[in-house]
């Protein structure tokens, strides 16, 4: 492969094959010193060496070559590209050579490369834990390396750590030996030929679970001590994840051993790092007898996603970060496959359908992007973590798949995987091998979805479908929005007869069918959906004859139309009234999150008709669920009755279930599907006293999910004072890992979100330094939702403006154009009620 002209990538004169790590991390202090051996190709002569290397004090380099020694005479460090630049008095020639370098480091707290992390136990005494996170570059802030997924190589780790800790990393250990003074060093087994993101180390006071045997790999969850009771869900999940995805690839996994471990504080919900895959507590460690149904399907995904990428991700590659895609996307594909094979009764794939409908709310915008972009800087990666790499891009793989054929798709990832192993992969990659095995032009298909930005509308009126894009409003600018896709569309007759296969291109297509026709049949299709008037008043008195996942994604996008003044509220009433008595939370989620917006943007005179309206359409759900479970109730009815509780308790102002929520609350009786429902309900009280309370829960929560739960309720407070108190907590107590995400929920208050908002935004130097550069676009997630008053508009628009996220401006982008959308549908919905 040739050298790159992009100056964020190094040279290809020198190229690593395999490292040897020693690290001895000071946990007290907070620094660690290291050495690494590098085997490399030098592949031309050259008097200077150059690779990665950032926030590291750096000693010289030596190179042993064809049994010589030569030491660096000069070092050159680069902080805009984070290089070092090793200068020899002579040139170094060719051949294979080994590079040493002694360096030493801080064990930072902003959670990415080596950091540390705290948590307190049971009988109160705190314990720090340095682990890593090192996507997508931030192995050069532990070593010196060539820090490109294309560079790949084996990685040997030995780590000196105090005796009373435990140490693990990608491989399994190969010995622990006691150096006699308080500490030992462990080393592990070389990893198989991987890149630098996935290295990985953890140390601290950890204990794990007996190891389970899948396929001969030992699986085992690992966790801080104490916290074993928590362990039996995930290693359940892990074990059943790893055979699943053993047999769909065809490929033994991998690696040696698989360790899912559990820390306190991690950016992320997880990190595929080879063998030693790191997640936040919350999402792996789990008593499934007080989670919700959500809680145990958060960590059963997680699980299986993370899982996927020992293949996806690990095994093969993506050659430079704009391919981040190629991972995330088929992870998050497969994650819902694995969890529908192990838990179908949770119709997982439904419940996808709420997830691309959060990325589609963003392609909906001017600020959109393709799913895959060029990226020069890596650091501007940051800003592809988010739902149009995962759930666009796991969808769009949804929608090929249903349209080549389950089969057919999995024969044609097989190669690819086969094809690549232990490689790096672009896009055309892929193509080349679903092509080969479908015989189907799929590169020109995804192409349109792939290589530029949004989604179609497709119409059905009057027996003919025609698509256009879709958008929420206007461009007075510049948009990545897209113009025409090829698009694989389902259509098919209630009254039977076979469905329509049309790929709809530019032309409108003829339907054949009597009506009512269901559009998107099978509801894998990544558009959005418009009935004409007729076909719609025939399809609505039926839509029981619709599957789960059709009545999902016609309530999804008839809440999108609404919100793009595409369509009027009477005509969404008539569809959220349609839906009788399925017990589906996908469905009803959407409708509860249609009222609140609605809620927010209405006048205060307004509101009181409109609790009317929402008692209205929640009331009968209600009387029929009530608060506890019945005979015959399905797996997901809980979920429903939960939404119903809340939406009814919040903005339906019903006095008995606002009781009934205070009783259990006052009785601790918040576990389970009904716990946020409750203690959101109680949060709209707005007492100081329940505050207090569910603040001392917080502290002292018997789970992570607990936890979760509590801190998100006391962002339900919209009280002033109280909501202050909780934002200054997110600078002093709040982990950093949740405080942008809290600060946001408040900044959403529909009466206290803009003091919080002038609070944070008077802060804005401390939260740049406080919070993960990962997170920091979380903290605008509240300008989408809250703001109905044009001027506060105008000023926080000029503030964000002034105060631009570096390498995320597009994410800046699109929170205010989401704020403007919003104002518009506040202007168009009030005349409606």
């Amino acid at each position: 492969m040739p050298s790159s002209p992009n100056p964020y990538r190094l040279p290809r004169t020198v190229v690593p094959s395999a490292y040897r790590l020693f690290l001895t991390p000071d946990i007290d202090e907070a620094t660690f010193d290291g050495r690494v051996e590098i085997d490399v190709e030098i592949r031309d002569a050259t008097d200077r060496i150059t690779m990665n290397a950032i926030d590291l004090d750096l000693g010289a380099a030596t190179v042993s070559i064809a049994g010589t020694s030569l030491r660096s005479r000069e070092l050159v460090l680069d902080a805009t590209y984070q290089t070092a630049t090793f200068g020899f008095e002579g040139p170094v020639p060719a051949g294979f050579a080994t590079i040493e370098v002694a360096f030493s480091g801080v064990l930072n707290d902003r959670l990415r490369g080596f950091y540390r992390s705290t948590f307190t136990d049971q009988a109160g005494v705190t314990h720090t834990i340095a682990t890593t996170q090192l996507q997508e570059c931030d192995a050069r802030r532990v070593f010196p390396c060539w820090d490109e997924p294309s560079f790949k190589a084996t990685f040997q780790t030995n780590l000196t750590v105090p005796g009373h800790l435990a140490a693990y990393s990608n491989s399994p250990v190969t010995s622990d030996t006691d150096l006699g003074n308080g500490q030992r060093t462990v080393s592990f087994s070389p990893t198989m030929k991987m890149s630098t993101y996935l290295v990985a180390f953890v140390v601290g006071p950890f204990e794990e679970t007996a190891p389970q045997d899948v396929l001969g790999t030992p699986v085992r969850i690992v966790y801080p001590t104490g916290k074993g009771h928590l362990a039996a869900f995930a290693l359940d999940t892990s074990a059943f994840a790893l055979d699943f995805f053993s047999q769909y690839f065809d490929i033994p996994y991998p690696g040696e051993k698989l360790d899912m471990i559990a820390v306190p504080d991690f950016a992320f919900g997880a990190m595929e790092n080879l063998g030693c895959v790191i997640y936040r507590e919350s999402d792996l460690l789990i008593d499934p007898a007080t989670a919700s149904l959500a809680e145990k399907r958060r960590v059963t995904t997680v699980v299986a996603h993370e899982t996927a990428h020992m293949w996806f991700g690990d095994l093969v590659t993506m050659a430079w970060w704009e391919g981040i895609w190629l991972n995330e996307a088929f992870a998050t594909f497969m994650e819902v496959m694995c969890s529908n094979a192990m838990n179908p009764e949770w119709t997982p794939w439904d419940d996808f359908a709420s997830d691309r409908d959060i990325a589609l709310q963003i392609d909906g915008l001017h600020a959109t992007r393709p799913i895959e972009t060029e990226i020069v800087n890596p650091n501007e990666a940051l800003a592809l973590v988010g739902p149009l790499t995962y759930q666009k891009g796991g969808s769009v793989l949804r929608m090929l798949e249903q349209f080549l054929g389950e089969s057919v798709f999995r024969d044609a990832i097989r190669l690819y995987l086969r094809r690549h192993s232990y490689a790096n992969t672009v896009t055309t990659d892929l193509w080349d091998a679903l092509e080969e095995v479908s015989g189907h032009p799929v590169r020109d298909l995804m192409n349109t979805w792939i290589l530029q930005g949004g989604h179609p509308l497709i119409t059905l009126s009057g027996g003919v479908i025609s698509q256009e894009p879709f958008a929420y409003h206007r461009a007075s600018g510049p948009s990545a929005i897209g113009s025409t896709w090829s698009v694989p569309v389902l259509v098919r007759s209630l009254e039977g007869g076979p469905v329509n296969r049309v790929l709809l291109g530019d032309e409108p297509a003829d339907v054949v069918g009597e009506l009512p026709l269901v559009l998107n049949a099978g509801g894998s299709g990544v558009y959005r959906s418009r009935y004409g008037s007729d076909e719609l008043a025939a399809l609505a008195p039926r839509l029981d004859e619709l599957t789960e996942l059709e009545r999902t994604t016609l309530v999804t996008d008839s809440w999108a139309l609404l919100f793009a003044g595409l369509t009027r509220w009477d005509d969404f009433y008539l569809v959220a009234r349609s839906l009788g008595n399925q017990d589906e939370p996908g469905s009803w989620s959407i409708i509860a999150t249609a009222v609140d917006f609605i809620h927010r943007a209405l006048r205060d005179d307004q509101r009181v008709q409109f609790a009317q309206v929402v008692r209205e359409l929640f009331e009968p759900r209600w009387a029929r669920l009530g608060w506890d479970p019945r005979p015959g109730d399905g797996e997901l009815t809980a979920q429903v009755r939960a939404i119903v509780l809340r939406v009814l308790g919040t903005l339906g102002g019903d006095e008995a279930i606002r009781s009934e929520s205070r009783r259990r609350f006052e009785a601790d009786e918040t576990d389970g599907d009904l716990g946020n429902a409750i203690l959101r309900v109680v949060a709209e009280s707005g007492e100081e006293s329940d505050y207090q309370v569910m603040r001392e829960r917080y502290r002292n929560a018997r789970t992570p999910q607990s936890e979760q739960r509590y801190l998100h309720a006391l962002a339900g407070f919209d009280v002033p004072a109280l909501a202050l108190d909780l934002a200054s907590m997110c600078f002093t107590e709040v982990r950093s890992q949740d405080a942008p995400l809290v600060l946001a929920t408040l900044s959403r208050l529909r009466v206290c979100g803009p003091e919080v908002w002038r609070y944070v935004t008077g802060r804005w130097d401390d939260a740049l330094k406080s919070f993960p550069t990962y997170l920091i676009p979380r903290l605008l997630l509240g300008l989408a939702t809250y703001i109905t008053d044009d001027a506060f508009a105008v000023e926080a628009e000029a503030f964000h403006r002034a105060h631009p996220l570096e390498l995320q401006r597009r994410l800046m982008e699109q929170a205010i154009e989401r704020m403007h959308v919003g104002l518009a549908f506040t202007t168009a919905i009030r005349p409606q009620f």
